[in-house]
């Protein structure tokens, strides 16, 4: 680029030094004439050549500065160019990315291609992917080159701007031309490559059709072949089936007849077209002359297999019955079979049937059984039927399919219904179950009017556990028709998965889906089935007159234990707490033996009432009735009182009962409090029996109720979960009895020997403080009281109560322990003995009542805390820190303690920040 500038601007000086030479001499030019005719020598005829030679250099001078500016404009264009490849670049590989993105080779004009043979099928992918991995090579490297034009382009740009001078000497235009050529020819490449790997894609593409299409036509041909195989096999079966059948008939040879006829009418219906459009001249062997005698062989078997049935019931053979039995689904008599089968067994069921009925009218076989008499008779019937379609389900399963064992039953449950409703009227008429049901529902609605017609509870106890195991024993039938039902889905699944192998994974999938459906749906009917027929009718009825009976029996019961109370001298508890939780398990497990989910949370319901509202209420009089005695000061609140006012106004009224009557009253001081006791020991003991309660009755779900559904889980949980909110109640009235007991055993008598911690000095010398630690002046004398007292209670109550005494007595010490405390002053030396009788004090209460007993007194830890410091300084310090932790005093409290010190400063105290 540089040399061409040079030199054409040397042509432009001398293309300016031609014409300023013409310029100067243009009256020489312009004289300049040739005269035709004139005569002129050598020397003219060189002038004018010289003259001509000087106008085409004129002419070369022009045409050079036409080139010169020529070049200046391409060498702009290019400048252009360049600055707008950028662009053009990234254009470029957009376009490469989507063209690589989208390469997919069309199937052709057939799309679906049917499975080919192994010994067809070619592997495209492998070439498919060698060309794609080709292609993406090519246009990486497509991409780099690009990419180094564009470094090299902005480097250059870069330059250019920095240095315009150097830009117009630099010599950038003819290898940006070499590059752009090379990349014009990559470029060509490419495409010719590209076009090449298409017509070869394309030419792929066809042979795969081509071959597609001739594998197609292959497989056509061998379906063709197969079917006309199928279709030449179909005939001959006609054939030997027409010539067969007949002399199976008449040889009795029924089963070989049935099969062939079965083979009839499995074949396929284009064998009779078939037969119809080559029957020949030889009419006796044509198609549809074998078909018309298939037809009438099958007409004929019919009615012999129908009226040999028949008789082989009237004659009770049993083993021509099973024969001919066999017969009816080779015809396609399904129902036929099933319905005469049922008939049959309807018969059979009936006959045992009614000799069971009679046995029980006559109050069956064995005296120690009359209790469960009906509940045996159902049985019977029930092991009847079982024992019935246990003989015949394998046979329906081999002949008919386990399908259809659902009719069976359905024709079964029939007879029944009739046979069970039967046994369970004769039990209400002969139990005289129905009328003592509404008498009662009467009771229960009005117990006051019907007092003298009381049914005895011990009466319905054999009742409503006869009741339970009817129920037990029509449950258990129910259960062993679903297992004869699941084994048979069983089979069918069983026979259903040879034929799946044989299917794609859409017929599967769809497969599966009805299989399913037709599942839920033999379920859902079985279950119609049982509880919607007059048995389950029926035995509805009797359950929920046995809960409105059981209720009865249970709080009848209830109260009876409750009104024959009694304690033993050596126990803790009385004879109501044993005798009440027994009859309430009684009830309900009872009730779980029915095998009944509702009824048993029914039963549970009610058990959970009669302890919450019946017992619980009970036992709680002997706590709370007491309240009512402290008006004659024999009582305060709930325990006998301490004091000796009352003590001597009780003796004062024994001794008046003695002259008046002649005898003791059963309600002095010891007896009040025996009764306080044993009614706060029993009600204790009773959350600990709940807990046992519901410990059995969760075992018992599990042992007995093991078939039940989500649903019916819930309705379980639900229900004894309120056992829990029982055995809350039970310890809440409890602990309000330990209160009551605290406040009435402990409490006057802890005020009067706390006062006496008044009476001696707090604020001791040193002399004194030594004393003191010689021979303690309160606390020992103090703990050795109040374990006495304790003491006395340890027989008296069971461990569970006596613990929450202790912790209730600790409580009532801390109390009163505070309230002798602010009521005293203290200096440096008091404040030591302090906290020192406390930590005996505490040290005592932890050993006896454990490290709960802490908790309760940590406010008066605080207190002395606040007293045993050497300045205000530190006690603010304590203050402080006990913030952090769990501080149960206010401010004003802690001023208040503080305030007790006479030795400490009373500005400093007063000015103390708490």
């Amino acid at each position: 680029m540089l040399s061409e500038l040079i030199i054409s601007s040397t042509l432009l000086l001398n293309a300016f030094t031609v014409i300023n030479f013409k310029l100067s001499k243009t009256n020489h030019f312009g004289s300049f004439v040739i005269i035709e005719g004139e005569d002129r020598s050598v020397t003219d005829r060189i002038r004018d050549f010289l003259q001509l030679l000087r106008c085409f250099r004129v002419f070369i001078a022009l045409w050079n500065i036409f080139i010169i500016s020529l070049m200046f404009v391409m060498e702009s264009v290019n400048i252009h160019d360049a600055v707008s490849m950028n662009s053009v670049a990234d254009a470029w590989s957009k376009w490469n990315e989507i063209k690589i993105s989208n390469v997919d080779v069309p199937n052709g004009s057939l799309r679906s291609k049917p499975k080919r043979p192994e010994d067809l099928q070619f592997d495209f992918g492998a070439i498919l992917s060698t060309l794609r991995k080709q292609m993406t090579v090519r246009v990486k490297e497509e991409e780099t080159l690009i990419r180094s034009l564009d470094e090299m382009l902005i480097n250059d740009l870069r330059k250019t701007s920095v240095n315009e001078e150097h830009l117009a000497n630099s010599d950038i235009s003819l290898p940006f031309n070499l590059t752009v050529t090379r990349l014009k020819n990559q470029m060509t490449l490419i495409e010719s490559d590209t076009k090449q790997l298409a017509s070869k894609l394309k030419m792929i593409s066809g042979l795969a059709d081509s071959i597609s299409s001739k594998v197609m036509a292959l497989d056509i041909a061998k379906g063709r072949v197969v079917e006309c195989l199928q279709r030449v096999s179909d005939l001959m079966d006609l054939r030997n089936c027409a010539d067969g059948v007949r002399s199976a008939i008449e040889q009795e040879d029924y089963e070989l007849a049935a099969r062939h006829i079965h083979k009839f009418l499995t074949l396929d219906t284009t064998v009779f077209q078939m037969g119809d459009h080559s029957e020949g001249k030889d009419v006796g062997q044509s198609m549809g002359k074998s078909y018309e005698i298939l037809r009438e062989a099958m007409t004929e078997m019919k009615s012999v297999i129908e009226k040999r049935f028949d008789q082989a019931v009237k004659d009770n053979d049993v083993a021509s019955i099973q024969r001919f039995f066999k017969l009816f689904p080779l015809l396609n008599e399904h129902a036929n079979g099933i319905k005469r089968i049922g008939d049959y067994l309807c018969i059979k069921i009936c006959e045992f049937a009614e000799r069971n009925y009679k046995v029980m009218l006559a109050g069956g076989t064995d005296d120690k059984r009359i209790n469960v008499l009906y509940a045996d008779a159902l049985t019977m019937l029930f092991e009847g039927i079982a024992r019935e379609i246990q003989v015949y389900e394998p046979l329906i399963d081999s002949s008919y399919g386990p399908d259809k064992l659902l009719s069976l039953i359905e024709i079964l449950q029939e007879i029944c219904d009739k046979e069970a409703e039967r046994i369970i009227d004769a039990f209400i008429k002969n139990r005289q179950f129905d009328s003592k049901a509404k008498m009662v529902e009467k009771i229960t609605r009005n117990s006051d009017k019907y007092v003298l017609d009381k049914i005895d509870a011990l009466e319905l106890d054999v009742l409503l556990s006869e009741v339970t195991l009817m129920h037990t024993r029509t449950h258990l039938y129910w259960r062993y028709l679903k297992r004869r039902l699941n084994v048979a889905n069983m089979k069918t699944d069983e026979q259903n998965e040879l034929d799946e192998n044989q299917m794609t994974d859409e017929n599967k999938r769809l497969f599966e889906e009805g299989r399913a459906k037709q599942k839920r749906e033999r379920s859902n009917k079985l279950d119609d089935l049982v509880l919607r027929s007059v048995l389950g009718t029926r035995m509805q009825e009797l359950l929920g007159q046995y809960v409105l009976m059981e209720q009865f029996y249970m709080t009848e019961s209830v109260a009876k234990a409750m009104t024959m109370d009694l304690k033993e001298i050596d126990s803790l508890t009385s004879s109501t707490l044993d005798d009440v939780f027994f009859i309430v398990r009684k009830c309900v497990r009872r009730s779980l033996s029915s095998s009944s989910v509702d009824c048993t949370c029914a039963v549970l319901n009610n058990g959970v009432t009669a302890l919450e509202a019946d017992f619980l209420k009970y036992i709680f009089q002997g706590i709370k009735a007491s309240i009512e005695s402290q008006y004659n000061f024999i009582l305060i609140s709930g325990y006998p009182g301490a004091s000796w006012t009352a003590e001597a106004y009780q003796t004062a009224q024994t001794a008046y009962n003695v002259i008046q009557h002649g005898k003791i009253a059963d309600s002095g001081p010891e007896k009040l409090k025996e009764i306080f006791l044993t009614a706060l020991n029993n009600i204790r003991a009773s959350a600990e029996c709940t807990k046992t309660l519901k410990k059995g009755l969760l075992e018992d779900f599990e042992k007995h109720l093991t078939e039940v559904s989500e649903l019916e889980k819930g309705k379980l949980e639900n229900a004894i979960s309120q056992l829990d909110d029982l055995i809350r109640k039970f310890d809440s009235s409890a602990n309000l009895g330990v209160d009551k007991l605290c406040a009435a055993a402990f409490r006057p008598k802890l005020k009067p020997i706390m006062e006496l911690y008044l009476s001696i000095t707090h604020t001791p010398s040193e002399s004194e403080f030594c004393d003191f630690e010689a021979e303690d002046p309160f606390m020992n004398n103090f703990i050795a009281t109040l374990d006495r007292q304790l003491a006395a209670f340890e027989p008296l109550l069971v461990p569970v109560n006596y613990q929450e005494l202790l912790i209730a007595v600790c409580t009532e010490v801390s109390v009163q322990f505070e309230r002798v405390i602010m009521k005293s002053v203290y200096n440096r030396l008091g404040g030591l003995q302090l906290d020192k009788d406390f930590r005996s004090l505490s040290s005592y209460l932890t050993n006896i009542a454990g490290w709960v007993v802490r908790e309760k007194c940590a406010r008066l830890s605080q207190i002395v805390s606040i007293i045993n410091v050497d300045s205000v300084g530190e006690a603010e310090e304590c203050f402080h820190q006990l913030q952090h932790h769990n501080l149960l005093l206010t401010s004003d409290e802690a001023m208040k303690v503080l305030v007790l010190r006479i030795d400490l400063p009373s500005d400093a105290i007063k000015n103390a920040s708490f």
